[in-house]
């Protein structure tokens, strides 16, 4: 069975099980499950499913799908986007593969962000203010250098989807072959009031959440040895997305 062309659903695909259940929003509904399951033997033909998992959010309402980038604005976009949407119309759903062709005619969106700010922004979060790779205390505490813990993410897969989404490289977050339009954290406010335009939704910059509070490291002051490091884990993402 040849694909369809670009621009065109897939014949039998309906985009519209892609719920969530009832009061859950980040729980696929029954039939969204089973559309994945049987879609997966056959990623050979029409509708097959995209080659890698994303972390994805599908409006129903909006006909949109956003490619969620950790570290990236996600839980002042998600928290806006729940405030927006009806029960079971916001479908956020984390590490799945998605008929390509079912949302040929959809609107998709990501942002990204400076490698380099991306990286220490997960840092202050994840590992000063939280203990989210679950360090024992020594090895923790060695980490409260950022340059230790630069080098202990470089020993990691970066392009791998089973390595954390707060460190994994931006490129294997956002399927850029599929996609419409590619913001900026650097220009948040603008380029999500686009986003909102073209999708139908008001056009209010939602609050900011979640920020992590700076320890004195920044782009700006970042040691030679942090950016050597991560220039050359991260350098595909710096050559795709300009920085």
């Amino acid at each position: 069975m040849a694909a369809p062309a670009d621009g065109e659903a897939a014949p039998g695909l309906d985009p519209t099980v892609f719920r969530s259940r009832p009061g859950r929003p980040m729980t696929l509904a029954p039939e969204a499950k089973e559309l994945l399951a049987r879609l997966g033997g056959h990623r050979d033909r029409a509708g097959a499913l995209s080659a890698r998992p994303y972390n994805i959010a599908i409006s129903q309402t909006h006909r949109f799908v956003w490619f969620r980038n950790a570290k990236v604005g996600t839980r002042t976009i998600l928290t806006y986007l729940l405030e927006q949407h009806d029960d079971t119309e916001l479908l956020v759903a984390s590490a799945i593969p998605y008929p390509v062709h079912a949302f040929a005619d959809w609107f998709k969106f990501a942002l990204v962000r400076h490698p380099l700010d991306r990286f220490i922004s997960s840092w202050q979060d994840k590992v000063h203010r939280q203990n989210h790779f679950r360090f024992d205390p020594p090895t923790r505490e060695r980490m409260q250098t950022i340059e230790n813990f630069a080098a202990w993410v470089a020993e990691q897969d970066l392009g791998s989807a089973d390595t954390d989404r707060h460190i994994r490289l931006q490129t294997r977050m956002v399927d850029l072959t599929h996609l419409d339009y590619l913001g900026r954290m650097e220009t948040f406010d603008a380029d999500f009031a686009h986003v909102c335009r073209v999708v139908g939704l008001p056009e209010r910059v939602p609050e900011r959440r979640n920020q992590s509070t700076p320890r004195g490291v920044t782009r700006e002051n970042a040691s030679a040895e942090l950016r050597s490091i991560i220039e050359e884990q991260y350098r595909i993402d710096y050559q795709v997305f300009g920085y």
